[in-house]
Order: C-alpha cells, then structure tokens, then sequence
C-alpha cells in the first residue's frame, strides 16, 4: 500500500511528471554547457580576434566578414578538425565572393538573390562535396547581395575580411584543438548516472512502499534518451573528424570503446525502463519488496561507479566483481511468483549490460553469470575469467 508522509496531497501526476523532465533537461543542459564551454569561449575570441585584425591591422570600418567567418568555421561543436573547419572558412569566402560579383553587375532584389543562392551552391558543389561548404557558400552569398548597404567596406574589403576570419580559424582549430574524446566521456558519464539515478528512484519507491516514486523513476528514465543519443552521434562523428588526422590511431581505439559503450548503455537503458515497468506489480509482498530494492540499489551503485570510471577514463574492469556478487543473489526460484521471478530475470540481463561495460564481451558476461550460478550451486569447477 502507498504511503504518504503527513502535510497534504501530493501534486498530480502530470505536474510531477513535468518536474521531472524539467529538472533532467536543466541537469542535462548544465552538462552541456561544462562540455562545450571551451568551444564557445574560443570561437568567441577567435572572432573578435579576427575582427580587430581587419579593424586595427587592415584598417577596415566595420569588418563584420571577419568576425563571422571566423565564428561559422569554429562554431561550438567538438568536431573542429582542420578539413572541417577549412570546409567552412572557404564557403563563406566564396560566398562572399560571388555575393560581390553579382551585387556589382545586376544589384540586388529578389531575382538577385535567386541567381546568386543557385550560383554560389552550384559552384561550390563543384569544388568540393561537403554539405555544409555549400550551405554557406550559399548564405553568405544571400547576405551580401540582400544588405549591401548595411555591410560598409568595398567588395574587395569585405572579401578580404572574410579571409582573415577563415585564417584565425583555421589557426585556432590547429593551436588550441578541442578533445572530442573528453566530451564524449563526459556524455558517456552522464548516461551511465541517468541509469544509476532511475534505478536509485526505483529502489527506494519500493523501500518506501510509494508508487508513485517508481512511477517518476520511469518519467525520468524516458527523458534521458537524449544523452545516449547524442553521445553515439558525437563518437560516429568523432571518428569521422580523426580519419585524416595524424593521431588516428592514438585516438579510434579509445573513440572505438566508446562508441560500443554509447550501443551497451542504450540496451542497458532500454532494461532499465522495463525494470522500472514491472518493479512494483512484482513485488507486492513485503519480503519481495525489501530483498528486490536492496539489489536495484546495488546495481544503482555499480552504475554510478561505471559512470565515474567512464567519465574520468579509468580501467572500470574492477568493477565487475561488485556486478557478479549482485548476480550471486538473483536466483529467480528463489522469488515467490513468477513476477518477481521475470523482474530478477531482467535485472540478471542488466547485469550482462553493466559487465560488458567494463570491457567483457557479451559472450564472457554470460560465462561469469553461469559461473556465479554454479559456485551458488555447489560446482567449484566452473570456469571463470576473473581469476
């Protein structure tokens, strides 16, 4: 039965619910600004930089080019690789090139603009097949030709600024590169601790006997997807951002490790909710209730130890002594029901997720698990991996 501590009803499910999203996408988006802090920062100075280069060295007016181009080819994201960030200085010099040249023969309007979007895109399709070197080929482009009245400077000079801007980028990304394996960890962190958190909540609505806790636990569960989404995408791109790096080989292992542990957290996720799910109709009796809470709080605990270990890239293989003694007790004819028996099967398949997060193969986690069940059984022959 639900109890409730004295001091009135509680608020309805939907304005919990709310909260709930609310304060993981607060948490969530504090996690993202730590990560991306060092982008923002250097892409800021790199654009003032620029624009005090045009302003103080060049002598141009209002050298806006620069600070722009220097801004779109650095940006905030962690993927600042040479290619890339040269991909984007160009595109906004060569936009900014046909913009002059068009805005110059045929002035501007609507018919302007179409025939310089269609001419910078085109052309800068010819030169290169990046995506993005199109696009803002084509922006900039649009730019120069809707406010040439706007933008101060000759033709020539606003080009010339927006070299300058493409330069400082360029040589930021090359003096002060941004780790992409760092944010990839601090994702990786922040997806394990979503785990470790719902399934806290989930161990402690059935310590308390309230529903409603475990029912939150799940809220949150669901809104944490984003975290292991981005985290794959970042490590995918990661890794394409290395291929032409000299450190690739210094980098793709650990970006490779990563990558399968954003796939085994996702599943690890993915059992958690369904934990969540079942936690409070398979544990309706007392004895259930408090034996099953103690053992989703102990994989809790192992989850918050893979997150620290992950995050800070720490060797978690020792960990996985604390995930098979938690294995030990989930026997499922031990549990009254079969329930409770289904729920300890899916917190045995939680455990193969976490095991295999510490640098097992699925193959080997299973092994561990059988071996645990026959040391529980009397058979001190099994054969074990942890020596």
């Amino acid at each position: 039965m639900t109890t409730r501590p004295a001091g009135g009803a509680p608020p309805p499910r939907g304005v919990r619910a709310a909260r709930l999203l609310l304060s993981g996408r607060v948490r969530r988006g504090w996690r993202r600004l730590r990560g991306d802090a060092w982008p923002i920062l250097t892409g800021a100075l790199a654009a003032g930089v620029a624009y005090g280069i045009a302003y103080w060295l060049v002598g141009h007016e209002i050298p806006v080019f620069a600070a722009i181009a220097a801004w779109i080819s650095l940006g905030f994201s962690a993927d600042r690789h040479p290619r890339k960030v040269a991909e984007l200085a160009l595109g906004v010099t060569v936009g900014v090139a046909l913009g002059e040249l068009v805005g110059a023969l045929i002035g501007s309007g609507p018919v302007q603009i179409a025939v310089v979007l269609a001419m910078a895109v085109a052309i800068a399709r010819l030169i290169d097949g990046a995506a993005m070197f199109a696009m803002q080929a084509g922006v900039q482009a649009v730019v120069v030709v809707a406010l040439p009245a706007t933008l101060g400077g000759d033709g020539v000079g606003r080009w010339l600024d927006a070299l300058i801007g493409g330069a400082v980028a360029l040589l930021v990304a090359a003096l002060l590169p941004v780790d992409v394996r760092r944010r990839v960890r601090v994702l990786a962190s922040s997806g394990l601790t979503e785990i470790a958190l719902t399934l806290a909540d989930v161990a402690r609505g059935m310590r308390e006997g309230d529903e409603e806790i475990v029912d939150d636990a799940l809220t949150r569960a669901r809104g944490s997807q984003g975290v292991i989404d981005e985290w794959s995408s970042l490590v995918q791109g990661a890794l394409a951002a290395t291929r032409f790096t000299p450190s690739r080989l210094k980098h793709d292992g650990e970006l490779l490790r990563l990558q399968r542990a954003a796939t085994l957290c996702d599943r690890a996720m993915r059992n958690t909710r369904v934990i969540a799910r079942r936690a409070w109709s398979a544990t309706q009796g007392k004895t259930s209730q408090e034996r099953v809470s103690r053992l989703v709080q102990r994989l809790s605990e192992s989850a918050d130890d893979l997150a620290a270990a992950l995050g800070s890239d720490s060797d978690p293989s020792g960990l996985r002594r604390q995930l098979l003694d938690v294995a030990g007790e989930l026997d499922p004819p031990s549990f009254t029901g079969w329930p409770a028996q289904t729920l300890v099967v899916l917190m045995r398949s939680l455990v193969v997720d976490l095991l295999q997060l510490t640098g097992m193969s699925g193959e080997q986690a299973r092994r561990e698990l059988a071996a645990v069940d026959a040391r529980d059984e009397g058979d001190t022959d099994s054969p074990t991996l942890l020596g």
